[in-house]
This record gives structure tokens, sequence and C-alpha cells, in this order.
């Protein structure tokens, strides 16, 4: 079997299993009723784009797709279509390894590009309508951020090896500064008018890409984490089907032998009651679980996003009421699996004073996040105003 024929049975493979991933979330009813419309608003919505400029467009700064298109570009690995077995089989078809390797890398590149382009192509109503650029403008663009992808990708692949989540997460942090100080700098000479530089810029980057990607594409010895490495993206979706789904609940996994938080396990309340033992308890597992603060200022700043970013004072309205409603069931579902589901606890569920708990801290907890959430709003309204951005 030829490299090129064993990497298309994986790809092939690959297309299967995550198709096989979206069919178990969309059943024919959710494709009848959600998808297909939902594919067909969006069409219409994309198509008057392109015959009125909507309002909303109008006070955004140029600036602030350039940073679009930089975040995104911060999306995407390199696929090496390695599986367990194949630290066996490499050991006897090295020149099927590598060839298979190639192609993963090559098919990686491939792709990442079209997504580029893709993202471009959603954007041009808005890059030809609204702020009048040229096409030899919007190529050069494209060509920037497909080279400067392709290098984050490289980067990424480097940054992964790196011993420590602590460690990683800080270079990954300096990583993103200073490519932000970069892609700032194309931004200003793309913004004069000077294509070529942006072009140069762009040669440079795809030739120390194809550079390290050669040099990777001869080392067999990252196998182990190139296998991680595929087993991470070809899971991706359903991590993110998890992330998307609150009810499912998301057990955090971690290596330490005490909690970061309430070390001792001292007593929050003086007055010992059951009531406050339950609220105690509850308060503990809340701020001892990584994934219950997550989600808490995740429906925070989702909600937040959408009352800021858009404009018609009655999706703010909806968006605001969808967060009351999500955050007060969020909070009682929690506390529910929280309480509920401990042997040592359950057995008060049908207690007065299990209600009267589970009520206090629902309702202390909703007013703690419309409180930050109106914080949020407010700040950031203020600075969008200050710089005139969003029509604020």
């Amino acid at each position: 079997m030829k490299s090129s024929s064993l990497f298309l049975v994986r790809l092939i493979n690959s297309w299967k299993y995550q198709f096989g991933i979206f069919r178990s979330i969309a059943d024919w009813t959710i494709m009848v009723y959600l998808i297909v419309p939902g594919a067909v608003i969006f069409g219409m919505i994309y198509r008057s784009w392109w015959l009125e400029t909507p309002e909303w467009i109008a006070n955004l700064p140029m600036f602030l797709l350039f940073f679009l298109l930089y975040i995104f570009s911060w999306l995407g690995n390199f696929r090496p279509f390695i599986q367990e077995a194949d630290k066996v089989f490499l050991v006897k078809n090295k020149s099927l390894y590598l060839g298979m390797r190639k192609w993963g890398f090559v098919y990686s590149l491939f792709f990442q590009a079209v997504s580029t382009g893709a993202m471009i192509a959603l954007l041009l109503p808005f890059l030809k309508n609204s702020y009048f650029l040229q096409w030899s403008q919007i190529i050069a663009l494209l060509i920037f951020f497909i080279t400067l992808k392709w290098a984050i990708m490289t980067v990424s692949y480097y940054l992964k090896r790196v011993e420590g989540k602590f460690r990683r997460y800080v270079i990954g942090f300096l990583l993103f500064v200073l490519l932000s100080w970069f892609s700032q700098l194309v931004y200003s000479l793309w913004n004069f008018g000077a294509d070529f530089p942006v072009y140069m810029i762009s040669a440079v980057l795809l030739s120390d890409t194809l550079t390290r990607v050669s040099q990777m594409l001869k080392k067999i010895s990252a196998a182990d984490f190139e296998i991680m490495l595929e087993q991470e993206e070809k899971t991706k979706y359903i991590k993110w089907i998890f992330m998307m789904a609150p009810e499912i609940e998301k057990p955090a996994i971690s290596m330490r032998t005490r909690p970061l938080l309430f070390r001792n396990s001292r007593r929050i309340f003086k007055k010992r009651t059951p009531i406050t033992g339950l609220i105690e308890l509850f308060i503990k597992i809340f701020i001892r679980n990584p994934s219950y603060i997550f989600s808490f200022f995740q429906i925070i700043s989702v909600s937040a996003a959408g009352i800021i970013a858009i404009p018609p004072l009655w999706i703010k309205v909806i968006v605001s009421a969808v967060f009351l409603f999500l955050m007060y069931t969020w909070l009682s579902i929690t506390w529910d699996k929280s309480i509920m589901s401990h042997p040592s606890t359950k057995k008060y569920s049908e207690k007065d004073f299990y209600f009267t708990a589970r009520n206090r801290t629902v309702i202390a907890l909703f007013f703690l996040a419309i409180l930050i959430l109106g914080l949020i709003v407010s700040v950031l309204t203020i600075i969008l105003a200050r710089f005139s951005i969003l029509g604020a």
C-alpha cells in the first residue's frame, strides 16, 4: 500500500467518524426544524449584507475585523493521522509512516487555508461595501492570514510539547501578545496601501513554516506526542458538544492532593444551623470545582457580549431575559447535582431547611451574577463609547 492510499483511507474514516458525531446530535427532526431553516436564514442574511450594509457595521473600525482574523488564525492544528499501533508498524515501514505523515501535514495546511478563505468570504460584503477595499488589498489580506495561520500552527505544535501546564500557558500568552504586535505592524503597512511589504512578510512566514514543517516530518521521535495530538483533533467536536450541553456534567480532573481554596476547611458561618451547614457545603463545592466557576462566568461573559454587540434593543432584551432564565436554571441544577447526589446530604432533600438553604443560595448567586453582568456591560459600554465603537 502506498502512503497516499493509507492517508486517504484514514482521512475517509475520519470524515465518517466526524459525520457520526454530527448525526448523534442532529437527527432528522433537528435537521428539518433547526439546521435547514438556519442555513436558509443565514443565506438570506448574507445576501442582504451584499444588497444593503447593516447599520451595526457603520461604526466598527476595520482594525476590529483584522483582529478577529488574527484570533481566528490561532484555531487549527496539524493532523498527523497517526494511530497507537503505528508505533510498532513504523519500525518495519518507516517510509510508509513518514509518507502518511507528510500527506497529513499537507492536508492540514490546505484545510486551514480553505478555512481562512471561507472566513474572508464571509466578511467580503463588509470589506467591499462598507470599507470599500480593492481586490488587491483583499488578496494581500488573504495571503497574509493564510501564511500567518500556517506559522501559528507550527508554533502551536512546539508549544503543545512544552512541559508544565502553567509554563505552557505563560509562553502561549506571551506568543499571542508578541504576534498581535507583529500583526498590528502588518496592519499599519496594509492600511497605508503598502501591499508589497505585506507580500514580503508573507513570503518570509511561508519560507520559515515550510522549513520547520520539513524538519518535523523527518523526525519520528515525537510519535507519542503526535498520537495524542491526533486524538485531540479527532475528539475536539465531542468536547465542543459537551461544552454546549450544560446538562452534561464535565468533571474537572485535578492532580492536586489538597484543594486550592479552603484547604483547612474552616467554617464560613459562625452560627451553625442546618441551613448554614448546607449553604457552606455548597459554597465550598462550588468554589473548589473549576468547571462550576468556568460555567458561571461563561454564561455571564457570553450574555454580556450578546447584549453589547447586537444593536437592536429588542434583541438586547431577549438576550437579557435568556440570561436570567438560564442562570437561575443552571444554579438550581448545580445545587441539586452537588447536594442531592451526595449520600450524606441526600437524606435531607425532603426537609424544609433544605429548600430554604437552596433558595437562599441560588437567589444570592443569581443576584451576584446579575451584578457582575451589569458591571461588565457598564464598563465595556463606557469604553466603547469613549472610542466611538459600535455606536455606543
